[in-house]
């Protein structure tokens, strides 16, 4: 009579097969982390540049619109608008605050420095036109752009570029300015920005 044997082989998975399974699915899950940590770093760094775009087309909007409005030839025909490397004083109708509309004002835009002392692009407001009688009599101050690692000022009449301006000695507001400015990490950028030709009469009296 035959007998019936029962095979010997087993039917699960051996401890080398399930190693290799293992490290195959720690490699995928590696390749799958690295994919993602790199999306997310790109996605923060469009976003960071982005706003540093944005922050750019803000501050050159803020000063493009108030400095195209810089009064001359108003306030009994007093000249003034001073300027040096490092900050400018003159008349604008153009509030910091949209709320505060009406009247003007008299803004200091210059090259401070924040909480941390990092060099920073910003303005300062007062509807007080004897501002330069009272410097600390400041109502609204805004920092328009930090992070920079330079800021300069400088001021033009047709093609001529100085490093100073008076409207009194120079009878009148420059023709344009530019802005000189690098934030860190990036390249340098120059500001063009064209104020109205509007030259004071010969018996203007000075502010």
């Amino acid at each position: 009579m035959a007998q019936t044997g029962k095979s010997g082989e087993s039917a699960g998975f051996t401890l080398l097969e399930l190693m290799i399974a293992l490290g195959l699915t720690a490699l995928l899950s590696l390749v799958a982390y690295s994919a993602l940590s790199l999306s997310l770093k790109a996605m923060r760094h469009g976003q960071a540049a982005a706003e540093q775009v944005q922050e750019l087309r803000v501050a050159q909007t803020i000063l493009a619109r108030s400095l195209s409005s810089a009064v001359s030839g108003s306030l009994d025909q007093r000249r003034y608008f001073i300027g040096n490397a490092t900050e400018m004083r003159f008349f604008t109708p153009v509030p910091l605050e949209a709320h505060n509309m009406g009247g003007i004002y008299h803004w200091r835009v210059l090259a401070g420095t924040d909480e941390s002392n990092q060099l920073v692009l910003a303005v300062e407001q007062t509807k007080n036109v004897n501002w330069f009688r009272d410097p600390e009599g400041v109502e609204v101050r805004q920092i328009i752009m930090g992070n920079l690692t330079f800021l300069r000022f400088t001021y033009g009449q047709g093609d001529e570029e100085y490093e100073t301006w008076d409207a009194v000695k120079a009878r009148g507001l420059p023709h344009w300015i530019r802005v000189y400015l690098t934030q860190k990490g990036r390249a340098p950028l120059v500001w063009f920005i064209h104020l109205p030709v509007s030259d004071f009469r010969d018996d203007a009296r000075s502010f």
